[in-house]
């Protein structure tokens, strides 16, 4: 090969790899200014906050519970805290928060839905499915069944309220027609739930377990004039007469 074929080669190959150097310092300004554009500047800030799914709280209450800082870039966004600070609502029982972009968060609230009321200290307070007292109520709710619950331990109490609240909603969705009769839910355990009915009579429930057999087996038991029901061993049910 010639000196001046070499040469030329030579001149060749350095344009290659500067060539290919500007190309890699070309990327590596676009990355490092998509960063900045999506991470640190105003352009993809968040400027507004949507909020859906809320029915008896107020937008207000849920955007001071949130706290989220208009002008902060929304990759950046903390979405766990703010889930976390709405979540400290009472009346929500599940929320999502996510980013909507270019310049919105999106929160979504589930609330909690009251299935049945007890009097805690003279005031009147709707229990959700799990048991939760989450709202007040100026006066009985007509609508919902009335639950009394005797146990002291904050644990055993809640864990007692769990169970009442999930015979309350399995009669009120599986049988409005015990539902009709159905005037007090009470417990003094989790394990010893009784249903007052209408007429003075009363069934004794039991545990929170195999809630479906218990009331299948109830449906033609209460044909039998009787005072007390006992269906707490569905395979063994009683009345008293």
């Amino acid at each position: 090969m010639s000196d001046a074929r070499f040469a030329a080669g030579l001149r060749e190959s350095r344009r290659g790899r500067w060539k290919r150097m500007a190309i890699g310092f070309l990327a590596a300004v676009a990355l490092a200014a998509l960063v900045w554009l999506v991470f640190f500047s105003r352009v993809l800030a968040v400027s507004s906050v949507a909020i859906d799914g809320e029915s008896t709280l107020k937008e207000s209450q849920i955007r001071t519970a949130a706290s989220v800082r208009g002008g902060q870039p929304l990759a950046r966004l903390d979405t766990e805290a703010i889930e976390g600070r709405v979540a400290s609502l009472k009346r929500v029982q599940d929320v999502s928060v996510a980013r909507s972009w270019p310049h919105t968060v999106t929160i979504t609230v589930l609330e909690r839905k009251a299935v049945a009321w007890m009097s805690i200290g003279g005031t009147i307070r709707g229990l959700d499915r799990y048991g939760v007292d989450f709202r007040t109520y100026p006066s009985p709710p007509k609508r919902l069944i009335e639950v009394k619950v005797v146990v002291v331990g904050s644990r055993e109490r809640q864990q007692t309220l769990g169970a009442v609240a999930s015979v309350v909603r399995l009669i009120e969705t599986k049988d409005p027609a015990l539902r009709r009769r159905v005037q007090l839910v009470s417990a003094s355990s989790k394990d010893s739930i009784e249903l007052d009915l209408t007429s003075g009579r009363t069934v004794m429930w039991g545990s929170r377990a195999e809630p479906t057999r218990k009331l299948s087996v109830l449906r033609p038991l209460l044909r039998i004039k009787a005072s007390r029901y006992d269906v707490s061993a569905p395979d063994q049910p009683t009345t008293k007469k």
